[in-house]
């Protein structure tokens, strides 16, 4: 992402949410042993231990994937999108909303 496009982002992010304050991440990807555990200490990566992360899980009908939905307080923007950026890098990650 260029300087200009993380800016806009900033903005509807600013536009949209009030900072501090909860911020809801959903990540869906393979339902293997450790993929929840990492996508967790992932978000905990860039908020930080003192920022608490409820975790909620569910499987698909057919058990091949998992929907990792993550509430954390985040501090800015910028926090929201380094927690993208560190769970786009997560193996098995198929899809964040």
């Amino acid at each position: 992402m260029n300087v200009s496009e993380e800016q806009t982002m900033i903005d509807r992010l600013n536009a949209m949410h009030e900072f501090p304050g909860d911020f809801i991440f959903k990540v869906i990807g393979e339902n293997e042993p450790t993929f929840v555990s990492r996508v967790v200490q992932a978000a905990v990566n860039a908020i930080g231990e003192s920022g608490g992360v409820d975790v909620d899980t569910r499987e698909s009908g057919k058990g091949r994937h998992v929907a990792v939905t993550l509430s954390a307080r985040v501090q800015s923007p910028q926090m929201v999108l380094e927690v993208y950026g560190l769970l786009k890098a997560v193996q098995g990650v198929r899809f964040m909303l």
